[in-house]
């Protein structure tokens, strides 16, 4: 009978073991920032993190937030292979979505997404959905079942003191979620009346000439176009668009000229029609609002999103 206990204080500390590495493999996302305090003008960090005992060849989520308090500049994956998908940003809603060509080990951080401070405000950051993915044996990405969200709630305080913003260090091919508001200073009552007056007598010259012009022309095609570059290649820049079709490569007699060892020698072209301006790939990868751009030509529109290669990305404006 002594045998009993020795016998029942095995089992527990079997079924303990287990319960311990169930514990440890369960596939679950959470949601962790570098503080919980901020100024004005300064960086927020927030991981995204992941732990999976499958491996997997991509991963998704969406970061609910304030637009008065907060500006999402861009995400990042650090995990090695993931690559991110460009997709629409609509106000207070963060949309990534990251893919592997080859399935991948997760236990820690997978992504991270960059903020700047707005002005004084409490807000939170909330994770309202993320899921981890595989390629089911048909060979189409499907979602892992059974995964579970940790910390999805984020209390931020941002002080209305002015902090400095920090430069975002993106491992791989980044996410471009927004611009990074510059600083500003308030001018004077005075100054902003003079200008108002000064600038609404201009803008009134400008719509009488116009409607002049408009009621006596012909119809003409669309107006010059811009392509502002916000990641590769001439970054920060603004180029007209002066001469169309106009050919975007890494070949110096293209119109725009975009030295990058992704973007090919005659990577794409910009023309227009009486409707309106096209985009048309030639060869090179090219993703328009994150859907790929081949050889039939698609309707580009200002503040669309264009990726050439894996480091080039601007925005269309007309």
């Amino acid at each position: 009978m002594k045998t009993l206990p020795a016998f029942l204080l095995a089992i527990i500390l079997i079924f303990s073991a287990v319960s311990s590495a169930s514990a440890q493999t369960a596939e679950s996302i959470w949601m962790t920032a570098e503080n919980a305090a901020y100024k004005t003008g300064e960086t927020v960090l927030v991981k995204i993190n992941a732990v999976s005992a499958t491996p997997i060849q991509g991963f998704t989520f969406q970061i609910r937030y304030d637009p008065a308090c907060l500006q999402p500049t861009q995400s990042g994956s650090v995990v090695s292979g993931m690559n991110g998908l460009q997709l629409p940003q609509l106000p207070g809603l963060v949309d990534a979505s990251y893919a592997s060509a080859s399935p991948q080990t997760v236990n820690g951080v997978v992504a991270e997404v960059w903020f700047v401070t707005l002005g004084a405000c409490q807000t939170n950051l909330t994770l309202e959905s993320a899921a981890l993915a595989i390629r089911n044996e048909a060979g189409f990405a499907a979602y892992l079942p059974g995964i579970s969200l940790g910390e999805k709630v984020l209390a931020l305080t941002v002080d209305k003191e002015r902090g400095v913003a920090a430069t975002p260090a993106i491992v791989g091919t980044p996410l471009i979620l927004g611009e990074a508001p510059a600083p500003t200073s308030t001018p004077p009552t005075w100054l902003v009346a003079l200008l108002s007056m000064v600038f609404g007598g201009g803008i009134m010259f400008w719509v009488s000439r116009l409607f002049r012009k408009s009621s006596s022309a012909a119809p003409q095609k669309p107006a010059a176009a811009t392509v502002q570059i916000k990641r590769g290649a001439q970054a920060g820049k603004s180029i007209p668009v002066h001469k169309l079709p106009c050919h975007i490569g890494s070949d110096p007699s293209n119109e725009i000229c975009l030295d990058d060892p992704f973007v090919s020698k005659r990577h794409a072209k910009i023309f227009a029609n009486n409707d309106g301006f096209y985009l048309l790939g030639l060869g090179g990868e090219t993703y328009l609002n994150g859907a790929a751009v081949t050889k039939t030509a698609t309707a580009l529109k200002p503040g669309d999103m264009v990726r050439l290669g894996q480091n080039v990305f601007f925005t269309f404006a007309a």
